[in-house]
């Protein structure tokens, strides 16, 4: 069965993150809008995930922009919400075969594809995996990033929380983005997420911050974004300003080496 005819200017230039990258900022928001589509299209009438991709969009848009994939690690825990990921590294016009004989894997598959670093289709192991990435690249003094994107039903197993515990006590370049959105297999209950939700709407918001002290010393666990910071480094090692991910709402708090902020991750600000 074909994809279904519809036009999508925008995305049908993207066929690897690099083409993403070479996009003006201001396009970014126009891009999200055809990629949910094309999502609704081709998930709605075959199958699959489907609304965990539709939250993911601009998240995902905004670390392959950010992040010099495949170079940079992007590791997805559970992978249902990686789907937007598969259309923009390369395999959009296959994405209508997921989870039918020889077609695509549900989950990020390192066999199918660079971009998929870590094989996943169960829960709370991107923190772990991301931080012995982490750990491996500098041992082999690579200049690369490492990001985990963990949901927040993902975050309350105590896989996560050993990661975390294990993470905090090295030096490792490690960001970790919390993709928050009240959701679990069904609606996310307990203290961990009673507390998020007040951290969110109560007086922790401020203003985007970098963490304290040496960034290689630093776990930033961002919150419905993909940098803390607000600042990315090109390959040369110099700033580059990302207003794409300029933030409306922030909140930070700090806890040894561990800084925590948040974002809303549904906006591209050109």
């Amino acid at each position: 069965m074909d994809v279904p005819t519809v036009s999508y200017p925008l995305l049908e230039t993207i066929a690897s993150p690099a083409d993403l990258r070479r996009l003006p900022a201001a396009k970014l928001t126009d891009l999200a809008q055809e990629l949910r589509q094309f999502l609704i299209h081709s998930v709605a009438t075959r199958g699959g995930h489907f609304a965990a991709g539709l939250g993911t969009v601009e998240l995902t848009i905004a670390l392959h922009y950010v992040f010099n994939t495949p170079d940079d690690r992007l590791v997805w825990d559970v992978g249902h919400q990686a789907y937007p990921h598969k259309v923009l590294t390369g395999r959009r016009e296959k994405l209508h075969t997921i989870k039918q004989d020889a077609g695509l894997a549900p989950f990020p598959t390192r066999s199918e594809s660079e971009y998929d670093t870590f094989g996943v289709g169960h829960s709370s192991t991107s923190i772990s995996a991301a931080l012995g990435m982490a750990v491996a690249a500098a041992q082999r003094g690579e200049n690369r990033k490492v990001v985990a994107i963990i949901g927040d039903g993902a975050l309350t197993a105590g896989m996560a929380f050993e990661a975390l515990n294990h993470a905090g006590s090295l030096p490792a370049d490690l960001l970790v983005v919390l993709n928050d959105n009240d959701m679990s297999i069904s609606e996310n209950v307990g203290a961990l997420s009673n507390y998020l939700a007040r951290a969110l709407s109560g007086g922790l918001i401020t203003t985007l911050t970098p963490p304290a002290g040496p960034p290689s010393a630093q776990i930033s666990l961002a919150y419905r974004t993909a940098v803390l910071s607000g600042t990315a480094r090109n390959r040369a090692g110099e700033p580059v300003t990302t207003p794409h991910l300029r933030a409306a709402e922030v909140w930070r708090l700090q806890i040894t080496d561990l800084a925590v902020g948040g974002v809303s991750g549904l906006r591209l600000a050109g």
